[in-house]
């Protein structure tokens, strides 16, 4: 286990992406939750997301409707 983790720290130096997991020299690694706002954020991150993916998802349908090729037909 500890060969990922030094593989996860030497891939991604210093900016380790994964929040909360930070190992120090001595093999420690220090608990971390989240707070109230960088909670909101990521739920306002991912609403925005799937709120695209939502838009991108309606213009690709109605495209397909206007083609003619909805519902598998040929």
């Amino acid at each position: 286990m500890h060969s990922r983790i030094h593989f996860l720290w030497i891939d991604k130096g210093f900016g380790l992406v994964i929040g909360g997991f930070v190992p120090n020299p001595f093999d420690g690694v220090t608990e971390y939750w989240p707070t109230l706002p960088e909670t909101l954020i990521t739920l306002g991150v991912w609403a925005t997301g799937f709120l695209v993916l939502t838009i991108l998802y309606k213009v690709a349908i109605s495209v397909r409707e206007e083609l003619g090729t909805a519902g598998g037909e040929k």
